[in-house]
Order: structure tokens, then C-alpha cells, then sequence
């Protein structure tokens, strides 16, 4: 199916809302001897069935600051620069792009070509911390001539400045996504309740998907209050009615398999492979709660926990929930949970007969289900995430040293859980490249399936810090990250990886 790119401009959202609803859109004196179009707001009401007074006037909460509308129209302005080379095969081919320029002339070059086509857009933008490492996180004159007056201190100019730089390229970001894809932002405590409140005005309240907190498990030093020792990292969707449930792989489950596995080819009788599984599962460093739980095997050598058939809710289950289970060897009714079965009786039967249900010793003992860690490989992804530590010593052995780079296992762990094999993955703030190379990464793990590809953006922002390295700007740290990161996977995987990736430049001039 051919995909039309969205409106791009005021005019053509304005096309669009007078193709679906002829007459809102009316023309009126602009002031100064011409005309201008406008949306007739009662007829627009009307047109849909509803009022133009209650939702305007019923209160709400909202973000406001200095220069925010004139932030917002940036994302409708065209732009007078263009892409080269152009960008026909992100859309055709399987290749993978840097894009050199700055990111809101980019994401609107970009638009007519990956609009609704990205699952994953991961972003690390400024922190707006008032300090400045290799680039600029800085923001005081970015809210234009909006925030001025003596009434205005200096906290509220940065933060205007941060929010005006932010707010259209969320929403040229989300243009760009799927209908079931996510926006993903690292944020810390700066400009965290900020970002969330923009980001719920621009994709709706019902589309955040929550705030992971990364535990880095290293409390800031300087701090004057609670010593911060998390990050955020807040996740937006498109549309979360066509999100599947955000899940991630068990971390420790191939390795839980593969013990169990062992065990039962070198004992004699299933008792001792039994036991020594779940020896193994005792003695194993960095096993969760729940994946500890799997520390038994059946009849066949499959590794399985036990839980509770209880009926989940405090009030009573209905009256049919209480049918009691006969034990098997005594012939005798088992006790029935104080408040039911979790499951009808018919239910309970079927996985009486499919071996789903583990008795105790006696009648006296309550039944559990089996749940098979073969068949419960995935888990939520949950609110806290914890990593520590840095990739300085891989970015040294790259030869691309970088001030803070987001960590490459964790990068790969946010591509996996947010998209999936064949999906287009975007960062228009690609600082070190770490997206692309946790992509790269990733599809070396997974040869057989479709390759996911990257497009990143940034800015040739001149380096700042001694530590570049002979690097003139973070795009040129980005370019070698990515080139000598291929280049590694080549030599060290086995998979063919495609690692080839175009760059493009934003110039000036608007094509023909």
C-alpha cells in the first residue's frame, strides 16, 4: 500500500481538513488588503458532531512558556535547504544513512521519505544543565524575542530556550513514526516533568507509555539536595491503542535452558538431574526473583515454576470458581482458595488433562499451575532499569573517544525492546553514533531475519574538548564510530552483516 506522507505546512493541514469536512475552512481579511484562510470553529463542531464550547472551556492542564508558538510553527516552516545525495534509497533499499545538518531541516527533509515507515525513534537530547562538555547544552537566546524583560531570570530564559528547541522536533518526530511506533527520550531530572507534559500535549495524554528510570547506581557528588543517581528515559506512542505490549526478553532464560539441558545429560536418573538444576539455580549470580522461581524440571527435563491458581482479586470469585480438585493418589478434594479459582471450571479441567496442574504430597496440600520458562521467555519491560558503568574503554578502543556516550549494551537493549528485525530506527541526536552501532550490533545477532536499519542525524558541531582526538566535529566522531564499529563486527561475527551506510549532507537550495 502506498503511503501518503502527511501535511507538512499549515496550507496543506488546512487542505486536508477542508477535504474531509467542506466549509470549516473559510477565507477571512488578513488586515492588510489580502486574504487568509481560517478554521470556522462552530462549523468544525458541528461537522463532527460535538461542541465548540465544552472542550475549549473546560479546564485542563498545559505547558506554556515564553516563545512557545513561534517554537511550535518552526516545525511548519518549509525549509530553503535540501539533502545530497538524494534520499530515495532509505525508502527503497536496505542501507543505512548519516545525515549531516541540523536536525529540524533534516526531519523536515526527511518527512516526505520516512513519514509513518519508523517504529523507533531514540533520542539523548541536551540535558539543558547549564554546562557545556563536547557540545553546547546550553539554552538562554533560543527562545527568541518572546523572553525578555527584567521579570525574566535567567532559569526561565534556559528552560524557554530548551522547550522552543525541543517542541517542533518531537513534532516532526512523531510524523516520521508508525501508527504503532514510539518515541523514546533520555532525559534527566533538569527537564524531566517538561518534557513529559510537552510530550503528552503533542501526542496526546493517553500515548505515554510510562518513564523508565536507569539506576546508574552512582549518585551525582555535587549535589545539594537528594544526590540524583537515575536518569529517564519517557516513552511516547503514535498510537498506543496499536502498540503490541512492550515486553523484553528474560535476561538469564537461554542461560537457565542450557544449565538444565547439561543437567540432564550427565545425571543417570531424572532425580539427580533435578537436583542438580536446582543446585545451579541456587549457586547462579544475577538471576531475578521470578527467573529463580524456574528451578524445577517435569517428567520430560523442561524447566518450570509453580503459581498460585487463586482468584487474583480481593472480592469473591463467582459462585462456580469453588469446584475443588480431587488429588490423584488419596481420591480426596484439595482446599480451594479462600476467595476461588482464577479460572472456570471448565479451564480447570483443561489443564488438569494438558499436566498443567502440580498436586502436593496429599489432598491437604493446594494445587499450582506449571508455567514453562520455554513458553514465558519474554517479562514487561519494567519501570526500573538498572546499568552501570561506561563504554569509555570501547570508545578509546575505537579511537573515538566521547564525553558521556549513552552505553552501547544498554542502547541495544532500548532498540530491542522498542522495534523489531526490518524496523527503520532514527536518532537526530546522534552525538557518538551509539544508536547505530547498537543497531549494527543487534543485526549481528539476528542474521537470519530482516535487518533493521539506522538513519541518524547530527549537526557538524565543532568539538570543544581536548579529548576529541583530531576529530573537527561530532559528526565526523559519529562517521568513525560507525565505520570502525562495521568494521569490527565484520572481523569478529560470522553473520553478514550489512554495515555499508550512506551519508548525507543538509545543504543549501530547494530542488526543482
Amino acid at each position: 500500500m502506498t503511503r501518503r506522507a502527511p501535511p507538512a505546512n499549515a496550507d496543506e493541514r488546512l487542505d486536508a481538513l477542508a477535504a474531509l469536512f467542506p466549509g470549516v475552512v473559510v477565507e477571512v481579511d488578513d488586515g492588510r488588503g489580502g486574504k487568509k484562510r481560517v478554521v470556522d470553529v462552530e462549523q468544525l463542531a458541528r461537522a463532527v458532531g460535538g461542541s465548540a464550547g465544552g472542550a475549549a472551556s473546560a479546564p485542563r492542564v498545559y505547558l506554556d512558556w515564553p516563545g512557545k508558538q513561534a517554537a511550535l510553527a518552526q516545525a511548519d516552516a518549509p525549509t530553503t535547504k535540501t539533502l545530497r545525495p538524494a534520499t530515495s534509497a532509505l525508502v527503497d533499499g536496505a542501507g543505512h544513512a548519516l545525515v549531516v545538518g541540523d536536525n529540524l531541516d533534516a526531519l523536515k527533509l526527511l518527512r516526505p521519505t520516512l513519514a509513518e515507515r519508523v517504529r523507533l525513534v531514540l533520542i539523548d537530547p541536551p540535558y539543558n544543565t547549564g554546562r557545556d562538555f563536547i557540545y553546547r547544552d546550553r539554552f538562554t537566546a533560543d527562545a527568541t524575542a518572546d523572553v525578555t524583560g527584567d521579570d525574566v531570570d535567567d532559569a526561565t530564559r534556559r528552560r524557554a530556550g530548551w522547550l522552543s528547541m525541543i517542541a517542533p522536533r518531537l513534532r516532526l518526530a512523531r510524523d516520521l513514526l508508525t501508527d504503532d511506533g514510539v518515541l523514546v527520550v533520555h532525559i534527566d531530572e533538569h527537564e524531566l516533568e517538561s518534557l513529559v507534559l510537552l510530550g503528552r500535549e503533542i501526542f496526546g495524554e493517553q500515548q505515554h507509555l510510562g518513564t523508565i528510570v536507569w539506576d546508574k547506581g552512582n549518585p551525582k557528588g555535587d549535589a545539594h539536595g537528594v544526590a540524583v543517581q537515575h536518569e529517564s528515559i519517557v516513552v511516547f506512542a503514535r498510537n498506543a491503542a496499536r502498540c503490541p505490549p512492550l515486553s523484553r526478553p528474560k535476561e538469564n532464560a537461554e542461560r537457565m535452558l542450557a544449565a538444565a539441558r547439561a543437567a540432564c545429560t550427565k545425571a543417570v536418573h531424572l532425580d539427580d538431574a533435578r537436583a542438580a538444576y536446582a543446585a545451579w539455580v541456587k549457586g547462579a549470580a544475577g538471576l531475578s526473583a521470578g527467573e529463580a522461581m524456574y528451578h524445577r524440571l517435569d517428567d520430560d527435563g523442561r524447566v518450570y515454576r509453580l503459581v498460585s491458581m487463586a482468584w487474583p482479586s480481593r472480592k469473591r470469585a463467582p459462585d462456580g470458581y469453588f469446584e475443588p480438585l480431587v488429588h490423584p493418589t488419596t481420591k480426596l478434594p484439595c482446599p480451594v482458595p479462600a476467595r476461588g479459582w482464577r479460572n472456570p471450571p471448565a479451564t480447570m479441567q483443561r489443564l488438569l488433562r494438558q499436566g498443567l496442574i502440580e498436586f502436593g504430597a496429599d489432598h491437604t496440600v493446594q494445587p499450582q499451575r506449571r508455567y514453562f520458562l520455554d513458553e514465558n521467555l519474554t517479562e514487561p519491560v519494567p519501570s526500573i532499569v538498572r546499568h552501570a558503568g561506561s563504554d569509555d574503554e570501547l570508545l578509546r578502543s575505537l579511537g573515538v573517544p566521547f564525553d558521556h556516550p549513552k552505553p552501547l549494551a544498554l542502547t541495544m537493549n532500548l532498540v530491542r525492546w522498542f522495534s523489531r528485525p526490518g524496523d527503520v530506527v532514527v536518532d537526530f541526536f546522534a552525538g557518538a553514533a551509539t544508536t547505530a552501532h547498537a543497531v549494527l550490533a543487534l543485526n549481528a545477532q539476528t542474521p537470519a531475519r530482516p535487518q533493521r536499519r539506522f538513519v541518524l542525524v547530527q549537526r557538524a558541531e565543532p568539538c570543544r574538548d581536548d579529548g576529541a582526538h583530531g576529530f573537527a566535529t561530532i559528526a565526523d566522531v559519529a562517521r568513525a564510530r560507525i565505520t570502525r564499529a562495521g568494521e569490527r563486527l565484520r572481523t569478529t561475527s560470522d553473520a553478514r552483516v550489512d554495515v555499508d551506510f550512506a551519508v548525507v549532507a543538509v545543504v543549501d537550495g530547494v530542488d526543482s
